[in-house]
């Protein structure tokens, strides 16, 4: 993992915060994600935006596999990014690569908290918060970190400074269940 995993992070966040309002991207119909180890249910108000679907045997970095967003293209807009990559390392090891990789891409990133928790169905995973940007571009990103046995998974809401607060990032990613399943 390199520059290219922080780019995946913060480029998925700035492409839903940014460029979704313009860019006329589809809007998927259903909302729900779902994969052989993981779900996730964004809330009422995200709209699914449509990702190109890439071949994640072979992906060694993180690659989006969904967006959602809500007030697309409006100050109070909202992002949820979910990515994954081929890992089979600790959680710990992730979870500390993920952060390495990021501080090193972006300067003013600031890591104001990470805390080892777990997934409404019991999964462990690390609840990070970030901060980066400056002025009317400041961004607060509220992520969390976990692996399933084979994958790394990074799913990530963001907002400007202001509009998103812990209680709300964790209400929005509440839904999230990654399992360990006993074969691939």
């Amino acid at each position: 993992m390199n520059r290219i995993l922080a780019s995946a992070v913060l480029g998925a966040v700035f492409f839903v915060s940014a460029a979704v309002g313009t860019a006329g991207r589809a809007v998927a119909d259903a909302p729900m994600y779902s994969d052989a180890t993981m779900r996730f249910l964004p809330p009422a108000g995200f709209d699914k935006i449509d990702v190109p679907q890439v071949d994640l045997s072979e992906q060694q970095h993180l690659a989006p596999v969904a967006y959602y967003v809500q007030n697309r293209g409006t100050e109070q807009q909202l992002s949820i990014a979910i990515m994954v990559e081929l890992f089979n390392g600790g959680l710990n090891e992730f979870t500390t690569v993920v952060e390495n990789d990021l501080r090193g891409e972006i300067p003013d990133l600031f890591v104001s908290r990470k805390t080892l928790t777990k997934l409404a169905n019991g999964m462990p995973a690390y609840w990070i918060k970030l901060a980066y940007g400056e002025g009317f571009d400041s961004m607060q990103q509220y992520l969390y970190a976990t692996i399933d046995g084979r994958r790394g998974i990074v799913v990530a809401i963001s907002g400007h400074l202001g509009v998103i607060t812990e209680d709300t990032a964790k209400a929005a990613l509440k839904n999230l269940a990654v399992v360990i399943p006993q074969s691939f």
